[in-house]
């Protein structure tokens, strides 16, 4: 049968297809929208992070120059930094940006496959399928693919959705600047360099690029002739040499990010047979859960030890091998599949446990990239299908495509709600695989939050029958037991946690709390200072310490330990103000005033800050700015009884007696005892020529205070007063 090049009819509706893949991505993903911050890596990368909130010098030297957690993205930590400028610390804004990237990521997709699928030959009897439907469906089948959740739906991907983005630029670039063969396009080349580089500060994971191109060369560009063996002629050296520039910054990046993996201590030593084992259970996985996306779940936790020869990585290795031989047989008949497949397992390899990262066995995300063959080989096998099958076939292949769509979009759904928050991810995961040692650790953290400590304890438990040896299990054990009010239990956990790791610095920093709980506050000293010489910057222990000494009277030691800790953590609100606190006790008002400003900015929901800067700003004579403080206070905390009285005392100052006193008896509803709240009340009764109301309110506060002197005098000078009339 004669063939002939589909081309790409209906330029007129060229927007139509990607617009509508674009609507139905950002429809079935917008479920992410509701979901928060989770307690995997979220907290850390986000929620105790300040030095991405912004984009000043420092935040971006920071963002170019940090491995935190190991990887190097800082293009990833720029956006992060704009949804931080337009939405503060409100999740929406940064689940938007996901779903928005993903979205976008379903047009570029779209884009690729229209270039391979317009180009199909397809029988010039019978009506061929459009390329643009056919595009719109491998887009689809890739975006609202259950798979794709985990590097949507967790804030902490964006690195995924972001390098998705310029990879597939890339691609794109790549495949135009070759398109007429023996014609290189400049200006293509230019993106594709551009658009690599990018990719590459956004997520490591593409420093496989380069591979992929030549697997595009071989087919369907075609640059390289189909026997391997003359790959290396000289009419080829050039398709090598052109990927040099793409090599030397994924070598770069590549060690880099080794390095942060081995900063972050999340490279594991195990056998070479383990890292084969691994490599293709991955290779079988991801491809079986392209075709059946059934029990996904954030945590496919690798056991530990890990036998080679079990039967779920014989099985795999037997299917990768069958999989690479068959499809190597028929890469003359079928290039394409060959192509897919090696595409496939070179854009995986970094991931496949070669070089063992982190405690996963596999991860959803991982196929982000990876799996991008797959729905466009299905597109391509229903374009080829379409013009072959009858009026009847064709219907029932228009409802197949459908019903997948619509199943897999079910099942997008379903799993995005799995990521709504902390303890429904880790209970998900539990529900799927039972022996998750991490799971049962992250929901007794998540439950502890809660307040559920006893069942916070039982997942504590079950994570220790996996791992007895887990130190860290041991001291979150502890934390819920001292949340429960349980000092010597939580104490002896504490002891067992530095048996097991003796360089365990916040298992003593947690027993100084606990102790500092039970008012042992020189036994809580000691601790802190142990855990300072296990690590010396550990910031969260010189803060408990400085609170401390500020306790005990030395008030200079603890303005050090403040000064150190912020200089260690500068985003550290409570150190703001703890440190603030301290310096307007020695009447150093001007910079008490600027800490507690940045205590503010760190977290301007901090009623107590508010009150105590509006206190601050009143000794200065700022007494307006000082009462709009003391209202931001009360805005957010009606019942704070010391922002109505200095409220109060403000007023009183403005010789506003009225207000005054309503502040201070509002005060004296919420804390009836608060001493200097009645002698205040007292004073303001008394100028406002209301003496018995003044004698009443001063006998109280000499009642609950009987050596104020003060207020004593104040009653003789009412006495002589009165004697007068």
């Amino acid at each position: 049968m004669k063939e002939v090049s589909a081309g790409i009819p209906g330029r007129r509706t060229a927007w139509l297809a990607p617009t509508l893949v674009a609507l139905a991505t950002i429809a079935v993903f917008s479920g992410a929208l509701r979901n928060g911050f989770l307690n995997w890596d979220d907290n850390v990368n986000f929620l105790t992070n300040p030095h991405y909130r912004g984009l000043g010098w420092a935040n971006l030297r920071w963002m170019f120059t940090t491995l935190h957690l190991g990887p190097y993205q800082p293009l990833s930590w720029l956006t992060c930094a704009l949804d931080y400028l337009l939405w503060g610390m409100n999740p929406i804004g940064y689940h938007l940006t996901n779903v928005l990237l993903h979205a976008a990521n379903a047009v570029m997709f779209y884009e690729v496959s229209l270039w391979f699928l317009s180009r199909a030959p397809v029988p010039s009897a019978g009506p061929g399928l459009s390329p643009r439907v056919a595009a719109a469906l491998a887009a689809l089948l890739f975006a609202l693919h259950p798979l794709r959740v985990e590097s949507v739906a967790w804030i902490t991907e964006r690195r995924d959705v972001l390098s998705g983005l310029f990879y597939l630029w890339a691609a794109y670039a790549y495949l135009r600047q070759h398109e007429v063969l023996g014609r290189s396009d400049r200006g293509w080349q230019l993106q594709c360099w551009a658009a690599f580089a990018l990719a590459l500060l956004a997520k490591g994971i593409v420093i496989t690029l380069p591979a992929v191109l030549l697997a595009l060369d071989f087919y369907p560009l075609r640059r390289l002739p189909s026997e391997a063996r003359r790959w290396f002629d000289a009419n080829c050296r050039h398709v090598w040499l052109e990927k040099l520039p793409f090599l030397a910054p994924a070598l770069l990046i590549a060690l880099v990010g080794i390095i942060g993996q081995r900063h972050a201590q999340a490279v594991l030593a195990e056998s070479s047979a383990a890292h084969a084992a691994k490599a293709c259970y991955g290779l079988a996985f991801y491809l079986w859960k392209t075709i059946w996306p059934a029990a996904l779940c954030p945590m496919y936790e690798s056991p530990l030890p890990l036998d080679p020869l079990a039967w779920p990585f014989l099985l795999s290795a037997a299917a990768v091998a069958l999989i690479t031989w068959r499809l190597f047989l028929c890469r003359k008949r079928w290039p394409a599949g060959l192509t897919a497949w090696v595409c496939y397992a070179v854009t995986l390899s970094p991931v496949l446990g070669l070089i063992p990262f982190g405690p996963q066995l596999a991860a959803d995300r991982y196929s982000y990239l990876a799996c991008l063959p797959w729905p466009l080989l299905a597109a391509s096998g229903f374009t080829w299908a379409w013009p072959r099958a009858k009026a009847r076939g064709r219907a029932a292949l228009g409802l197949a495509a459908v019903m997948a769509l619509a199943s897999l979009a079910g099942l997008t759904w379903r799993q995005i709600g799995f990521w709504r928050d902390s303890a429904s991810l880790w209970s998900r995961v539990l529900d799927v695989r039972p022996r998750t040692e991490i799971a049962h650790v992250n929901l007794g953290i998540a439950l502890a939050e809660q307040g559920k400590g006893d069942e916070a304890i039982s997942h504590y438990r079950e994570a220790l029958s996996i791992r007895p040896d887990h130190a860290e299990v041991l001291g979150n054990w502890g934390l819920a037991l001292a949340g429960q009010g349980k000092v010597e239990e939580a104490i002896a956990q504490y002891r067992e946690a530095l048996r097991l790791k003796p360089l365990y610095a916040e298992a003593c920093n947690n027993w100084a709390n606990a102790l500092k709980q039970a008012g042992r506050m020189k036994e809580a000293t000691a601790q802190y200072r142990e855990a300072l010489r296990l690590k010396p910057n550990f910031p969260e222990a010189r803060a408990n310490l400085a609170l401390v000494l500020a306790g005990q009277g030395k008030a200079e030691e603890a303005i050090a330990q403040y000064r150190e800790a912020l200089r260690l953590d500068p985003g550290d609100a409570r150190a703001q103000e703890n440190l603030a606190a301290a310096l307007a006790g020695q009447g150093k008002m001007a910079e008490a005033i600027a800490h507690y400003h940045e205590a503010l900015q760190l977290a301007p929901g901090r009623a107590a800050a508010h009150n105590n800067l509006g206190q601050a700003l009143a000794v200065q004579g700022q007494l307006e700015e000082a009462a709009s403080h003391c209202r931001e206070a009360l805005r957010l905390q009606p019942d704070l009884a010391e922002a109505h009285f200095n409220l109060g005392n403000i007023l009183a100052v403005q010789a506003k007696a009225e207000e005054a006193a309503a502040q201070y008896r509002a005060a004296l509803l919420i804390k009836p005892a608060f001493v200097d709240a009645h002698n205040n009340l007292g004073i303001v009764l008394f100028k406002q020529g209301k003496p018995e109301d003044a004698r009443r309110e001063w006998q109280e506060t000499l009642r609950l205070d009987p050596r104020r002197e003060s207020t004593r005098r104040n009653l003789e000078i009412l006495r002589r007063e009165l004697g007068k009339q």
